[in-house]
């Protein structure tokens, strides 16, 4: 999510439009915005549904629209097969293993029988040699049966990471709304084919708007987090209530390093304002006056 840009003509609006003195409220102008978010398209392709027009409300999780998927299927469709393929000869090379290490046991217990005889000089040596010989062989085809299994275990991770991948692609490939807001743009139709990561909409969530206005040093002592604002929209007596939501750490602008009275009281401190809209009065980018009582 993004906020939109908050527009810098209106700082010298709010900078000298305002009243400070000792016990009165601080007013403003101020532009209301609200949450906007581009919704892309994870998975690129044939645009086959638009499920929305500009202007249309619409509601989290609903589908906005739809890229066909049936190449994706296909290929989907070969990595099961490998799958499934995959999954025989593992059988196969587990079976293999175990003979494998059943020739070597038996050898090895052969071989130590004789070794053991040959101690006690009850057998020759070129009998011990070729058991010693056969032991090292059904040791070697041991370690490769075992090295088989595992090169085809690794396979078959590499394959489900590619199914898990392509039915990914399928899931992403209907585009649904992150947010329940406002349509402000469309961006293609139904027919289009459309990159991966490719905008389809901006939505604006109306629900709740912000603002922000500046306040000077002298003021700034009498705001707080969670005190009331008023929202007046512009030509009309509708008013609004508002919250401060938020009260900038530091100054907008940079200060001199010798500071005197009188440019102390041009350091500015940004306080965001909050404002629930359940009717939707207010739009994205409306102009409203800002009203601030002080809080003691």
């Amino acid at each position: 999510m993004k906020k939109a840009p908050v527009y810098g003509l209106m700082i010298s609006l709010l900078l000298f439009g305002c009243t400070e003195k000792n016990n009165e409220a601080f007013h403003a102008s101020a532009i209301v915005e609200g949450t906007s978010v581009k919704v892309s398209a994870q998975t690129g392709g044939f645009l086959q549904q638009v499920n929305f027009e500009e202007g249309d409300l619409v509601q989290l999780g609903q589908t906005l629209a739809v890229v066909d998927t049936e190449k994706l299927g296909y290929q989907r469709e070969q990595v099961e097969a490998s799958l499934a393929e995959l999954a025989v000869q593992q059988r196969i090379a587990a079976t293999n293993v175990r003979r494998a290490a059943e020739d070597y046991d038996h050898a090895k217990t052969k071989h130590d029988r004789y070794l053991e005889l040959f101690q006690q000089n009850a057998a020759s040596q070129q009998v011990l040699d070729d058991l010693k010989l056969n032991l090292e062989r059904t040791r070697t085809a041991l370690e490769a049966a075992q090295q088989n299994l595992q090169a085809l275990a690794s396979r078959s991770r590499s394959l489900e990471a590619q199914r898990k991948l392509l039915q990914r692609q399928i899931t992403d490939a209907s585009v649904t709304a992150p947010i329940s807001g406002t349509v402000a743009t469309r961006y293609y139709e139904a027919g289009e084919t459309i990159p991966m990561n490719a905008p389809l909409a901006e939505l604006i969530d109306l629900s709740t708007l912000w603002t922000k206005v500046f306040v000077s040093e002298t003021f700034l002592p009498k705001i707080k987090i969670g005190q009331p604002a008023e929202i007046r929209i512009d030509g009309t007596a509708q008013t609004l209530r508002g919250t401060v939501s938020w009260i900038s750490p530091r100054a907008e602008f940079t200060p001199k390093n010798i500071l005197t009275p009188e440019s102390r009281t041009a350091l500015v401190y940004a306080v965001k304002i909050t404002i629930a809209n359940p009717e939707q009065r207010l739009k994205h980018g409306m102009p409203v006056a800002v009203t601030l009582p002080p809080a003691w």
